[in-house]
């Protein structure tokens, strides 16, 4: 079953991220401040969404590792390796036009491969596509994921979450100097544990009040405000973003089991064309800022331009990202899909009626 939950959660995170990088843009004009500084929270609300799915998805269904590796693979991987090229075509052709951007033949392959690198301007973990560190922790999350896949189901979440746990608690046991190994240890992957655990009490059945679960919605959110306006980034990011992300996940999918939510036209095709708006709005935003300050806009120095600045930019995103959904995406992966059935039918595609595994979870990622 979808959880529109879910769909509308997707939708919101994506924006919340696009809010957050139209800063980059407006300091560039001349705005130095950032009145959605806590809106970065949408990555951590995505990876609490993805711990979920990727349990309820395959709850007590007959998929292998393999089978769910080439699902993950057919999902995430054509539409960032398109985007990838497209920033890497830019950059050999008008490198001036990508001020975040510089050729290193390494980093470029390490980006396509998921590995994480070094960029070679600002020295952080970050691939080609910028946002795609995310992805660089989900592919990792899924190799994980994948392996537990090949014991019993009832042990699944413990050696998944128990696992997670693990990596994180290393650095407690030893300084870890290697970047890479640095980076696999985050404690940002709690967040992944704590969308498995939420998924594995919901499929056995746990209900929490409607009240209740709107309550979480709304201390999640309350608290994630409170985090970034207190500048609590000394604590770890699961514990200042990832447990109130904890909380909306939660309280939205139990608020929906409790007594459903509309179907609502506009929040689910957001939800539908996440990806392609988290990851194609780094491009969009930054062609915006070139063109307003190449056209001679107005100085950003009174609340109504930054304003307005800000509404143009998230509506050209979101513009851009439903169409490269509508017109790229969704008939890309619908065509993989299908090839993937064909060559590798299984009982398991037909657990859903009238979908696959792979449909049921194809908008795991932002």
């Amino acid at each position: 079953m979808k959880l529109l939950s879910l769909q509308y959660l997707r939708g919101i995170a994506a924006l919340l991220i696009v809010f957050y990088h139209v800063s980059v843009q407006a300091d560039r004009l001349g705005y130095h401040g950032n009145p959605f500084q806590f809106f970065s929270s949408g990555v951590d609300i995505f990876f609490v969404i993805s711990g979920f799915v990727m349990w309820y998805t395959t709850f007590d269904r007959d998929i292998g590792t393999q089978e769910f590796f080439r699902h993950r693979i057919i999902r995430v991987v054509p539409l960032y390796w398109l985007i990838t090229t497209f920033y890497l075509v830019t950059m050999s052709i008008q490198p001036n036009l990508l001020r975040s951007a510089k050729f290193d033949l390494a980093h470029v392959i390490k980006s396509y491969l998921f590995i994480p690198a070094p960029h070679p301007i600002s020295g952080v973990m970050f691939p080609l596509v910028i946002q795609g560190w995310t992805l660089n922790y989900e592919m990792f999350f899924y190799a994980l994921f994948g392996i537990t896949l090949l014991f019993a189901q009832r042990s699944r979440a413990l050696i998944i979450i128990g696992l997670l746990v693990f990596l994180v608690g290393l650095p407690l046991l030893a300084p870890l100097k290697n970047p890479l190994i640095q980076f696999y240890t985050s404690g940002i992957l709690l967040e992944f544990a704590f969308g498995v655990a939420i998924g594995y009490l919901y499929t056995n059945g746990l209900s929490i009040p409607r009240p209740v679960a709107g309550f979480m919605v709304i201390a999640g959110a309350f608290a994630l405000c409170l985090a970034l306006k207190f500048d609590m980034s000394a604590l770890p990011r699961s514990v200042y973003a990832g447990i109130p992300s904890l909380l909306i996940v939660a309280g939205a999918i139990f608020y929906e089991r409790s007594g459903g939510v509309r179907a609502l036209l506009l929040p689910t095709l957001l939800g539908d064309a996440s990806y392609s708006l988290y990851l194609s709005h780094g491009a969009v935003l930054s062609a915006y800022g070139r063109l307003w300050h190449a056209s001679g806009g107005p100085d950003m120095s009174t609340l109504v331009i930054v304003s307005v600045f800000y509404a143009v930019a998230v509506i050209l995103a979101v513009i851009f990202g439903i169409m490269l959904y509508r017109f790229v995406e969704k008939p890309m992966l619908g065509k993989l899909s299908a090839l993937n059935r064909r060559k590798a039918p299984r009982t398991d595609m037909a657990t859903m009626p009238g979908k696959s595994a792979l449909a049921a979870d194809s908008r795991t990622q932002p």
